[in-house]
């Protein structure tokens, strides 16, 4: 399998089957210190219903599902370009939204989010920034690095545009050398892809880009092994992490990357225009700010200075945290990948479908790429609509791959569906081939 480019995925557009429940207005002259009325109680009550008290069975499952606002007669598993938001989420952006258009002074603890979301990925809230997507936590770094004519950056063959597109245009601008390496789809080990990487390592090379996962195979690049192999060779590791806040059990500290940049509205279900950026406190003195002479000592607080936000999205980060954390991290993660499984391994028993996606746990997450010998992948997809409403885009991989984004709102009876669409489509190859 090649030729790894942008996957043209479409955004979920279904209209609600109910109405938004609007929290109370309670705009206080000096700022919104204090919850909203009703506020503590609602968020109380929809805690309870999503912890865990038992089992990890379908019953708890089926209840956390409930806790979303989703078409009923669509399973949406494109969650990998925009998830949909919990009705918590929802109400509180939607309270926030309110407050503001009651009183302009309107105000919520930002700080609080941001050490919300800093313990929540495993970093100090002084190495954390929020930005408005994945893409410009990418360009930030991208653009702050001191870099010389001829200073190389590798990254690898897989990179998203928003990763690999900041540094093509550097290269274009500052003349440094923008080189790519091919992973293979899927590698045969962790230790595969670090030797695959260190080999390509030249000493001018200042910089290794890679992600987690990888947004057209759903492959984990070994972040720590190559973070440990990167600095032995003085280059700095980014990673464009788009999908993995909210599908994964983040420990950033751990993993040991310089710069870590992620999306709020795929994993986390936050809703568009959020995400967040990483910036190691050991790197944030080469990393320049773009608004001061001289950058305020305010850790990564200081790449934030980009004008207005929409704040009830960013506070609401904060809400899309806590529904999170109410389920557990690591519970999110297990069903995530317990998804995953039962779809590859379902793939693996039918003759003429394959695989793009790792099989290991320690390579693999909650994206997997899958095709049919022969069948377009625009074929797929609408057989998936069609036969069984079941919404799910091309991948970038190549002109046959699909993309399944399992979460853990999704059902096993969702996987197992996507599975008979495409036993029956291998079946009969010959309807769905263009040839």
């Amino acid at each position: 399998m090649s030729g790894l480019r942008s996957d043209a995925q479409q955004p979920f557009g279904g209209v609600s089957r109910r109405g938004f429940l609007g929290g109370s207005l309670a705009a206080l002259a000096g700022g919104l210190a204090t919850p909203a009325l009703g506020e503590a109680s609602d968020a109380q009550a929809w805690r309870e219903r999503v912890r865990p008290a038992g089992a990890l069975d379908a019953a708890y499952w089926a209840r956390v599902r409930r806790e979303f606002n989703m078409v009923d007669d669509i399973s949406y598993m494109n969650n990998g370009t925009m998830g949909p938001l919990p009705t918590p989420v929802v109400e509180a952006q939607t309270r926030y939204l309110r407050e503001l258009a009651a009183d302009p002074r309107a105000r919520r603890d930002t700080e609080l989010v941001r050490e919300k979301l800093a313990n929540f990925v495993g970093a100090d809230a002084d190495e954390v920034l929020f930005t408005r997507s994945t893409t410009e936590g990418m360009k930030v770094f991208c653009r702050g690095l001191d870099l010389n004519p001829g200073d190389d950056v590798l990254m690898s063959s897989h990179e998203h545009p928003g990763g690999y597109g900041p540094w093509r245009a550097r290269e274009d601008r500052d003349g440094v050398v923008v080189r790519t390496v091919d992973i293979p789809a899927p590698p045969e080990s962790a230790a595969q892809v670090i030797d695959i990487c260190e080999r390509a390592i030249r000493p001018e090379t200042k910089v290794l880009v890679v992600s987690y996962p990888i947004f057209v195979t759903g492959l984990l690049m070994p972040i720590a092994g190559l973070a440990e192999m990167a600095h032995r060779h003085d280059v700095l590791l980014s990673v464009d992490g788009a999908h993995a806040l909210g599908m994964l059990d983040l420990d950033l500290h751990a993993m040991g990357c310089d710069h870590f940049a992620t999306a709020g509205q795929k994993w986390l279900l936050a809703g568009s225009g959020t995400g967040m950026a990483y910036f190691s406190r050991n790197v944030q003195d080469r990393i320049w700010g773009d608004m001061w002479r001289r950058t305020p000592a305010e850790g990564a607080r200081k790449y934030e200075s980009s004008g207005q936000r929409h704040m009830p999205s960013l506070w609401g980060m904060g809400d899309a945290i806590d529904f999170h954390s109410a389920i557990g991290k690591t519970n999110i993660q297990s069903r995530v990948r317990s998804l995953a499984t039962r779809l590859k391994d379902g793939l693996a028993e039918i003759s003429g479908a394959g695989v793009g996606t790792s099989g290991s746990a320690e390579m693999s997450g909650g994206l997997t790429t899958f095709y049919v010998d022969g069948v377009p992948k625009a074929n797929m997809t609408k057989a998936l609509m069609d036969r069984e409403r079941i919404y799910m885009p091309g991948s970038g991989l190549n002109d046959f791959s699909c993309r399944a984004s399992t979460h853990f709102y999704n059902t096993e009876d969702e996987v197992d569906r996507v599975l008979s669409v495409v036993r029956h489509v291998a079946e009969n190859r010959a309807t769905y081939s263009d040839a």
